[in-house]
């Protein structure tokens, strides 16, 4: 362990115990502002009481998940983001049946964005183009809310370029009577899309408990497209009588999945294996595996999350001590075919993720007006494949290949009344060792670190009107893939990337239930990491440099506006617009051989949500969302399209039950999210759900 890890442990001691000093026993006419937990981040924020539906501050959008209002109920964190100013879904397949759904936070996908889950990473350490998230697990049945933090301005939260989403769990009540809290939930939709869950919450006495479970089923929009998924997940905590908390978590996905075919008349490799019965599939988006016809193609995957923490308020700040295990297990076959030897083949492949860590950290109040969070944390990314295709073999067993440790510390010092400065610094250190299964070339280690600084700048002008401005330096560790594409030594020839962000802008409180936010932010990503579009003959004629390699720069800049209402006690909702746009410098191949998830993305973007309290009991919801036209990296354009979701929820029981009816994409727009792959069109579909 480094000085750098020595010296954030002694610190991790010695402030604390500074700051137990320092305080007076007397009430200080100098108050802090109220402030918002946000998982592992506090920030300060002017809201009144709990935040309901979704919460805007200048560090996140929050969303509580039991007042969160949408004409479609929403299954997974995905559906929650759609609605996110700076947030992009572009789904493979809307029925989740392929695995290639890919969530971007300011253009930038699963490789420099971070999700997750009590303050716990949950991203895996190779992954493939942008799959390094299971996003089918991420089901809401067990969550109390979904924060989503921008950019990299946190020194606690770390690895990341783009931003955090946040999921954070129901940990059980403490109600005096031990009364548990119940629901479920049915949604039966066209194309035999059937969704049930349920969730108990409650304690007896100091113990608390969580469970939640759900079942999703499908027979898929798209040829050869059905599924089957089984989610579970718990918590159970112990409140000691010294205050500790004890807390178990468990999550657990397990699917069975069907990656859709192409479905073309005018293929003639589809010959006679069209089925007009389904919408026209001319092949996949760039970074997906095209899947034909003739052969039983699957993807089934395993994700399971463990954890264990304990948190502890004492004298010298609020401690907490986070353990954790991730594992996930891909089984997949796809039906491709090779132009070069003429033929279709089977190609299968399984590979197992694993990874392990440590999260400690202290929130404390040092002479009055300094919120200070410091700590320090490790991980332990493991990776195991075997592939086979075209009378060649992969295989790498399960090896450690990534060690990351870290340390930080962040300080929220409310300098005046009106002025609140947040700086914080952090420290990564990163091994990458790297078992190779590659002609040629012997197993290799590579060692990175780096510091980054943060700040984040509030001043409140008036009574409901704050700016900020946010400077900070951002580092992201390489993911497996990088560092080993297809077995090929491909870290040899990159470096890391780290960013610049700047970003500033203003909230405004129009009135006691209307709040706006407006915000400008400019990235500058520094050896910014691509993949060729074609990288197998690189790899095999000795251009294993021109595989995977960095281009010079990427800058990524946008205007963010969003506005939260709610009027007359009947009307609430939501309005958001999104402008971005990205600049590429200079790259060692042609332009028409790069991929990179910065294609694709829509110059403009905009979301409503609305819910309309019709009668006591009876509510409209509506949500529309445009997405401006869009371009891959060979320059094919990919339409602009509005949708529109409609429903009307009708609730009984003092509100504990509900029947929602809904339609989704109402006007049946014909659009793509992914290039090449139809979206679904008109849908119907009917919720129940009830809680008490």
């Amino acid at each position: 362990m480094g000085k750098p890890f020595i010296l954030a442990a002694g610190l991790l001691i010695l402030l604390p115990m500074l700051a137990s000093v320092a305080e007076s026993d007397e009430n200080s006419d100098r108050a802090l502002p109220e402030t918002y937990k946000l998982g592992e981040i506090v920030v300060t924020s002017d809201r009144e009481g709990e935040a309901t539906g979704i919460a805007i501050d200048p560090t996140a959008t929050t969303v509580v998940i039991d007042t969160y209002e949408s004409a479609k109920t929403p299954q997974t964190v995905q559906d929650i983001l759609e609605s996110m100013a700076g947030v992009d879904i572009q789904r493979g397949d809307s029925t989740l049946s392929d695995g290639k759904d890919v969530v971007k936070i300011r253009g930038m996908g699963a490789r420099r964005i971070l999700v997750r889950i009590d303050g716990r990473p949950i991203r895996n350490a190779g992954g493939f183009w942008d799959k390094l998230v299971d996003w089918n697990s991420l089901t809401l049945e067990n969550v109390e809310r979904v924060e989503v933090v921008r950019g990299g301005h946190s020194a606690v939260y770390g690895e990341t370029i783009g931003g955090t989403i946040n999921i954070v769990t129901k940990k059980g009540s403490f109600r005096a009577d031990n009364r548990p809290e119940v629901q479920a939930t049915a949604d039966i939709s066209e194309y035999g899309t059937r969704k049930y869950s349920a969730g108990v919450a409650g304690n007896v006495n100091a113990l608390g408990y969580a469970f939640g479970g759900a079942y999703r089923e499908s027979d898929g929009f798209l040829k050869n497209s059905a599924y089957e998924l089984k989610d579970v997940n718990g918590r159970i905590s112990y409140t000691f009588p010294f205050d500790g908390r004890l807390t178990f978590g468990y999550k657990g996905s397990f699917q069975e999945k069907e990656p859709y075919v192409v479905n073309d008349p005018d293929n003639a490799l589809v010959g006679d294996l069209y089925d007009s019965d389904y919408p026209i599939v001319e092949g996949a988006t760039s970074g997906s595996s095209i899947n034909y016809p003739g052969s039983d193609s699957f993807e089934e995957r395993e994700t399971e999350y463990f954890d264990l923490f304990f948190e502890q308020p004492s004298p010298i700040g609020d401690w907490k001590l986070h353990f954790y295990k991730s594992e996930e297990f891909r089984d997949v076959s796809h039906y491709n075919y090779s132009s070069s030897y003429g033929l279709f083949y089977d190609y299968p492949w399984d590979v197992n993720f694993e990874d392990w860590g440590w999260i400690i950290h202290d929130r404390f109040t040092l002479l009055d007006r300094h919120d200070v969070t410091i700590g320090m944390e490790g991980r332990e990314y493991e990776i195991g494949y075997n592939a086979y295709a075209l009378g060649q073999e992969w295989h790498v067993p399960q090896t450690k290949m990534i060690t990351h440790q870290a340390a930080f510390i962040e300080d929220i010092w409310q300098v005046t009344d009106k002025l609140s400065l947040a700086l914080g610094l952090r420290y990564d250190r990163v091994d990458m060792d790297v078992d190779i299964d590659f002609a040629g070339y012997d197993d290799y280690t590579k060692d990175m670190d780096a510091w980054s600084p943060k700040s984040r700048l509030n001043y409140t002008f008036r009574p409901g009107t704050t700016g900020y401005v946010n400077v900070s330096k951002a580092f992201r560790i390489p993911t497996g893939m990088e560092f080993t594409w297809m077995g090929a030594p491909t870290g040899l020839f990159i470096d890391p990337e780290t960013a610049m962000e700047y970003e500033g802008g203003i909230i405004q409180k129009l009135a006691r239930d209307i709040t706006a936010r407006m915000g400008y932010y400019y990235y500058k990503i520094d050896n910014y990491i691509m993949f060729n579009r074609d990288p197998y003959p690189l790899l095999y004629s000795g251009r294993i440099e021109d595989a995977v390699f960095n281009a010079d720069y990427l800058i990524l800049q946008g205007v963010e506006a969003e506005l939260r209402f709610s009027l007359f006690d009947r009307l609430n909702g939501y309005i958001n617009y999104t402008y971005q746009n990205s600049e590429l410098g200079d790259t060692r191949v042609p332009e028409d051989q790069l991929y990179d998830d910065h294609y694709q993305l829509p110059r403009h973007k905009a979301t409503l949500g609305v819910d309309y309290s019709v009668l006591e009991n009876t509510i409209l919801l509506a949500n529309v969302r445009y997405v401006d036209k869009r371009k891959t990296s060979l320059n094919q354009e990919i339409d602009a399209f509005t949708t529109m979701d409609l429903a009307v929820e009708q609730r009984f029981w003092n509100q504990q039950a509900h029947v929602k009816v809904y339609v989704t994409n109402l006007f049946d727009a014909e659009y793509e999210e992914q290039y090449l792959v139809p979206a679904t069109d008109r849908v119907f579909g009917v919720n129940l759900g009830f809680k008490f």
